[in-house]
Parts: C-alpha cells; sequence; structure tokens
C-alpha cells in the first residue's frame, strides 16, 4: 500500500505541493526555509516521504546532515528550527506515519547515522523522547478585540503604556530592517551570554521575505529601533524566530507594542494563530511574558534515535559558556557563533 523515499524538498515541486495542500506543515517544512540552512551551513538536505496508492505525497519530514569534527556525524529535523514534526495530506491513513517512523529507522541503519528530530515521535521504533522546551500558540480571529481581551490585565496595562510613551511599529522587509534588528540582536545576545548568528545568516531572512514569508517588526522611539523581532508567516501562522530590544529602554515597554501590533496585524490578515516559539524549561520569566497573551502552553519533546539525548555535562559547558560571553566584548559572542553554530545545528 505504501512506497517510501527520498526526495530533494527544496528541488522537488512536489514537495511545496505537498506542503501546501497539508494542514500541518509549517514555515519550517518549506523549501526557502530549507535552501536558507543549506546555503548558510551547507548541510545536505533531504525528505523522507511515503507515498499511497495514487503515487501522492501522504506524510513527510525534511532532515539535514550534519558533518562536523566538533561535534560529530548525525542527521537532524530539523537544526535552527524550533519545533518540526512530520507533515502530513488532509485526510491522510494514520499507518502512513508508522510507515514514515519504519523508513527513517532504516535510513538511520543504512547510513549509521543517529537522528534527532525537534518534536514528539512515538511512533519511530527504538527512539526515545525528552521533554525539552515548552511553547506557545495564540489562536487569533477575525476581530482582533476577541484576542485582546485573553490578555492579561498587567500586559494590557504595559500596551496602553507602550502608547503612551509614543513608541510605534513598522513591518519591513527590506535589508535594512534586518540589519537594525541584527545591531540590536548583537547587544541582547552578549546580555544573554549566548552566541550571536552570523550576519549573513541574518540577512538571508530577506529571501524568505521576498517570498512573502515574513517581516521584521521594528519599534522605534521616534528615530530610534529599541526593539525589534523576526517574523515568518506560512500555513495561516505567523512564527516569532528572534527578538531583541535596547535594554535601556524596556521601562517603556516595546516588545509588549511589538506583539499587541503584530497580533492585531496578523487577525487582519486573517490568519489563524501566532506561535511564539520555544522556551527552555526553567525561564520562568519568558513563559510568564508569553502566558500573558492568553496562549496554550504546551510541552515540547525532543525525539532521539541512535542518538544520546542532552545531559547534566552540556548544561554546565552551556553555563561556562554564557558566563565567557557576558564578561567579553560583544565581538567575542558574535565570533563564537561564526566558528560554532554550524556544529550544533
Amino acid at each position: 500500500m505504501w512506497e517510501t523515499c527520498l526526495i530533494d524538498p527544496i528541488a522537488d515541486p512536489e514537495w511545496l505541493a505537498f506542503l501546501d495542500a497539508s494542514p500541518t506543515a509549517t514555515i519550517f517544512h518549506h523549501p526557502r526555509w530549507l535552501g536558507l540552512l543549506r546555503s548558510q551551513y551547507g548541510y545536505e538536505v533531504q525528505a523522507c516521504c511515503v507515498r499511497g496508492q495514487r503515487g501522492s505525497i501522504e506524510a513527510g519530514i525534511p532532515f539535514a546532515r550534519i558533518e562536523s569534527r566538533l561535534t560529530g556525524r548525525r542527521l537532524v529535523s530539523l537544526p535552527f528550527s524550533d519545533i518540526c514534526p512530520p507533515a502530513f495530506a488532509h485526510g491522510a491513513d494514520p499507518t502512513a506515519l508508522l510507515t514514515l517512523g519504519a523508513a527513517l529507522t532504516e535510513e538511520c541503519k543504512r547510513t549509521g547515522l543517529g537522528l534527532t528530530v525537534h518534536a514528539s515521535m512515538p511512533y519511530l521504533p527504538g527512539a526515545v523522547g525528552q521533554r525539552c522546551f515548552v511553547r506557545h500558540h495564540l489562536p487569533l480571529a477575525e476581530d482582533p478585540a476577541v484576542v485582546e481581551r485573553r490578555y492579561s490585565r498587567s500586559n494590557a496595562r504595559n500596551v496602553r503604556r507602550a502608547k503612551r510613551e509614543g513608541l510605534r511599529l513598522e513591518r519591513r522587509t527590506d535589508a535594512a530592517a534586518l540589519d537594525a534588528f541584527y545591531s540590536l540582536h548583537l547587544d541582547t545576545r552578549h546580555r544573554l551570554g549566548v552566541p550571536t548568528q552570523p550576519r549573513r545568516f541574518i540577512r538571508r531572512f530577506e529571501e524568505l521575505f521576498a517570498a512573502g514569508l515574513g517581516f521584521v517588526g521594528t519599534v522605534f522611539d521616534g528615530p530610534k529601533p529599541i526593539a525589534a523581532g523576526v517574523f515568518l508567516t506560512y500555513n495561516g501562522t505567523v512564527t516569532y524566530k528572534y527578538g531583541a530590544s535596547d535594554a535601556r529602554a524596556q521601562g517603556k515597554r516595546p516588545n509588549n507594542l511589538l506583539f499587541s501590533e503584530t497580533i492585531r496585524w496578523a487577525c487582519e490578515a486573517g490568519l489563524d494563530g501566532l506561535d511564539f516559539g520555544r522556551t527552555e524549561l526553567g525561564n520562568e520569566g519568558l513563559c510568564a511574558f508569553k502566558r500573558s497573551w492568553g496562549p496554550t502552553e504546551l510541552d515540547l519533546s525532543y525525539t532521539y534515535l541512535m542518538e544520546s539525548a542532552p545531559s547534566p555535562q552540556r548544561g554546565l559547558r552551556d553555563r561556562v559558556v554564557s558566563t565567557t560571553i557576558r564578561r567579553s566584548p560583544t565581538a567575542v559572542g558574535r565570533l563564537a557563533g561564526e566558528a560554532l553554530y554550524r556544529h550544533y545545528g
């Protein structure tokens, strides 16, 4: 009944046709996103697919092959993507997912490589799952006021304060907007002790924007940008990918304006939901901010096949790196990102 195959999801038009008709496809399945990862980091990208009796794709998942002397050789679905579960066709037979899981297991055996899936895949034989993050999804409505009534009282007050301060939001898709975001991003990542993505990686988002797949939302205080977010849009969902802000301007609540205006725009554009992205377990401050918008909070587990789940030692390593970056010049975090990101995917 089923046929499994590997295809090039960037070049093969059948993959995009499948996604455009799939109720579960996300921006992270999209050929443009996959192409960005290949162009930036040189990953070999394929999609494991299951075809039905009529020859059309019923289920599929993309994955990248990482070849690193630093972190080893492995398959990841998908690097730099918060969540990447299998996509499936409308009305797909559930057994297609079982067949997909078996095909992925066979691919790992054939290549001798482990696989990490940024989603829960309980039907992947021999795999183990680990709760790694939480994510927040906000259902939208045609009338923004319906969504705004879900805001917490403190959040609503902060939105009003941002407006009283005279802050304004611009949605743009040009390189200058990405550069303005990157300037804020450098300082924010330094403050958090996190390596910064290469500038050319952020600049590549202009290719997604040109295809109608997102924008930069920038909050201005007069002529000065004080907060910005990179948002991706596809299949009825706007996904928050990256955010940055000027710590000195936090009292004016620019991030509250960033999301409130983005939510209003998304409602008026007829989108179905806002995905706030993943949040690390234990980051209660960020969770509280996301909860204040009234979303559904969901556990986010990752799946590991022939690949070890993250260990406490990795957490210790990350804390050491974080402390080093915060105590060093901004350039250290930028250079660390240039050197390391492609290895960790």
